[in-house]
């Protein structure tokens, strides 16, 4: 249904077209324009649906609108707006991830007669992200450093000590089918590598035999079950991914056209981050001349023990960097990995139960948190998280006061230009509204900024079960903004 086909638009229309009263008149969100708003979310919202919006005029602090301000909702991705606003104010701007390559054992003629520990400190960005695509960019900048130290190779094991983080890596509240393959699912780690996925990379063969099967990065640490076809003709290839939980070996299936589009890229999770991380940078080191001759084992580095190793290789990375990919790309994993950082702060322990009890300390001395509320993971991926548009609006509102403000609006997503908004209100609202996108099965959310001629205005919209959110979305922010302008 076209939205010129839709009966209720028109009379909405009727609601929205009304001339707006002067500002000095009125301050506030015009009385016809609110009433048109209201309307366009109760038809939303159906029969089975339900539907909030909440408007804040952020220099004023004045309410403009608050319909179904107080339901609890899931709010899809919406659940990162919270995460991160508290991972900032709690951790701090300055806060950073150390990631360390330790030694012990004495080096003489170039062998290290002793042992390698890599040390997680929860860096989600350890990546090609912000290097060209190439994720194995730090790795090897830390195998020249192991070089530049003179080590040539390592008589003892390999070690990884992943410890930081504590629980479960994957969150009981999500998806139990066979979405754990997909990127949004990856397993939590405090040594994460790559997203904790790999890329695997299918090209033609010959015609009737099989594609060739490349992974992104070249590994043994996954086991390939090459089980494709190349066909003649053109087109698409049709490529699937799968592995068996907990296991790390990918069978590829389908058919890719010899004179195709260019054969298949996609993505699938690894099990047990830290082991890929640790297989990984073994691989790496040797690439680069520098053999291990033990074995690559995971261990606690106990309290004890530290004393003995030396530091090699202590890379950091910003918290500020790892916030525009939760807002703006919608990283799930980004943002599990700083639920635990909360977690860990809070307790001393990085688990989703100690994040989540962070996460509800932080809005209940924030006074934003409503008795009700529910929060299960820090991404919004579990259908189990409720939370309010109000407590949404109301962290957007504090956040826009703080001294991180610039940096905290920054991480979003722009209307009409950037991440998950680069194809959604590109019209009337293109560059005016800067906001977090939330989707999962029967849940749209958004909640932002927006600028109206000289009104700043924070909201938040989400939606369990309605019908044609998206357009709905649309419908009332060009109303809002409209009339505020």
């Amino acid at each position: 249904m076209t939205r010129t086909a839709l009966s209720l638009l028109a009379l909405l229309a009727l609601g929205l077209c009304l001339p707006a009263p002067a500002l000095s008149q009125n301050p506030g969100l015009p009385d016809a324009t609110a009433a048109g708003v209201k309307t366009r979310l109760s038809s939303a919202m159906a029969k089975r649906g339900q539907a909030a919006c909440v408007l804040l005029d952020l220099d004023s602090g004045d309410t403009l609108l608050d319909f179904n301000g107080d339901a609890q909702l899931a709010p899809a991705s919406n659940m990162k707006v919270l995460t991160s606003a508290a991972a900032l104010c709690t951790l701090g701007k300055d806060f950073e991830f150390s990631t360390r390559v330790l030694s012990r054992g004495s080096l003489s003629d170039g062998t290290l007669k002793g042992d390698l520990c890599l040390v997680g400190g929860g860096d989600p960005n350890i990546s090609g992200r912000f290097y060209n695509d190439e994720p194995l960019t730090l790795l090897r900048q830390w195998a020249e450093k192991l070089k530049t130290a003179g080590i040539k190779s390592i008589s003892g094991d390999l070690l990884y000590d992943s410890t930081l983080f504590g629980g479960d890596a994957f969150c009981p509240g999500w998806p139990q089918d066979d979405q754990f393959n997909r990127w949004y699912c990856a397993e939590v780690s405090a040594l994460a590598f790559n997203d904790n996925c790999i890329a695997v990379k299918v090209t033609p063969g010959k015609v009737g035999e099989a594609a060739n099967v490349v992974l992104v990065p070249q590994t043994n640490y996954c086991t390939i079950v090459n089980e494709t076809k190349t066909t003649a003709g053109k087109g698409a290839a049709l490529i699937d991914l799968r592995r068996e939980r907990g296991q790390n070996v990918i069978r590829v299936k389908g058919n890719v056209p010899a004179n195709g589009s260019g054969g298949f890229v996609g993505e699938i999770t690894v099990s047990d981050g830290a082991a890929y991380f640790a297989t990984v940078f073994r691989e790496t080191l040797e690439a680069a001349g520098i053999k291990v001759e033990g074995q690559t084992r995971a261990h606690t580095l106990s309290a004890e023990e530290l004393g003995a190793f030396s530091t090699l290789v202590d890379h950091r990375a910003k918290l500020l960097d790892a916030l525009k990919p939760v807002n703006t790309n919608s990283q799930n994993l980004h943002a599990e990995m700083l639920l635990r950082q909360l977690g860990l702060a809070y307790a001393g322990k990085g688990t989703f139960k100690t994040g989540a009890a962070a996460l509800e300390d932080w809005l209940t001395k924030k006074k934003l948190w409503d008795k009700g509320m529910v929060i299960v993971d820090g991404s919004g991926l579990s259908a189990g998280n409720r939370v309010t548009a109000r407590a949404l609006c109301g962290v957007l509102a504090l956040m826009d006061k703080r001294e991180e403000a610039e940096a905290w609006r920054a991480s979003m997503a722009v209307s009409g230009e950037s991440g998950t908004l680069k194809k959604k209100l590109n019209g009337k609202l293109k560059g005016k509204v800067i906001a977090k996108t939330g989707y999962i099965s029967g849940v749209r959310a958004l909640s932002g900024y927006m600028t109206c001629g000289k009104r700043r205005v924070a909201f938040s919209m989400l939606y369990n079960d309605c019908s044609n959110p998206t357009e709905c979305e649309e419908d009332v922010l060009e109303a809002v903004c409209a009339a505020l302008s």
